[in-house]
C-alpha cells in the first residue's frame, strides 16, 4: 500500500462522514499545501486569530494530523497559543506556503488513486458519487475546495496546513 493509499484509508476511517469534496480537499492539500488561503500576512493573522477564538479548545486532542509528503494539519483546537503564539503560527503557515509547491499533473494522478480507493469501498460515499463530483470538478479546472457541510457539522475543522519541518522542533 502506498503512502497516499494509507492516507486515504486513515482519513476515511477517522472521518466517516467525508463526502467527495472532503477527499478531494485532502488530496489538494497533500499536493498543494494551504497557500491558496493566503492573501496577505496581516489578513492571514487576523483570520487565524478569529478562527482560533471561535474554536472549542481541547488540549487532549491531537495537535497534528498527517497529510503526507511532509505536510500536516496543525489542529487549532489542540493548539496552546501561549506556547506557540498565533503570530508565529501565521508566519510558519505563510513560510510553508512559500516553500511547498505542487504540480497539477501530480494532483490529477492522485485523483485517480482516489477513484480506485472509492471503487475498493474505502469511503462511505459511492464511486458513482465521486465520479459525478469529479466530472464537475475537473470541468471547473480543479480549483481549491471547501469542506462539505456534512463534514463541517460533524468535525468542525479548524487547522492550518504546514510543512512539518518548519514547525518548532517540539511540535514536529
Amino acid at each position: 500500500m502506498t503512502e497516499l493509499e494509507a492516507l486515504l484509508r486513515a482519513h476515511a476511517g477517522r472521518y466517516s462522514k467525508m463526502e467527495p469534496a472532503d477527499a478531494v480537499k485532502l488530496l489538494y492539500q497533500n499536493e498543494f499545501g494551504g497557500g491558496h488561503l493566503i492573501r496577505d500576512a496581516e489578513g492571514c493573522l487576523a483570520y487565524l486569530r478569529a478562527e482560533y477564538d471561535a474554536v472549542s479548545h481541547d488540549p487532549d486532542a491531537p495537535l497534528l494530523e498527517n497529510l503526507g509528503g511532509g505536510l500536516v494539519r496543525l489542529m487549532l483546537p489542540a493548539l496552546d497559543a501561549e506556547e506557540y503564539p498565533l503570530e508565529q503560527v501565521a508566519r510558519d503557515f505563510i513560510r510553508s506556503a512559500q516553500v511547498h509547491r505542487g504540480r497539477m499533473e501530480a494532483f490529477l494522478a492522485k485523483l485517480r488513486v482516489l477513484e480506485a480507493a472509492a471503487e475498493a469501498g474505502v469511503f462511505a460515499f459511492s464511486p458513482e458519487a465521486l465520479a459525478a463530483y469529479l466530472s464537475a470538478y475537473r470541468a471547473r479546472g480543479c480549483p481549491p475546495v471547501s469542506h462539505s457541510d456534512a463534514y463541517r457539522r460533524a468535525y468542525h475543522p479548524a487547522y492550518r496546513v504546514m510543512v512539518r519541518a518548519l514547525l518548532p522542533e517540539k511540535y514536529r
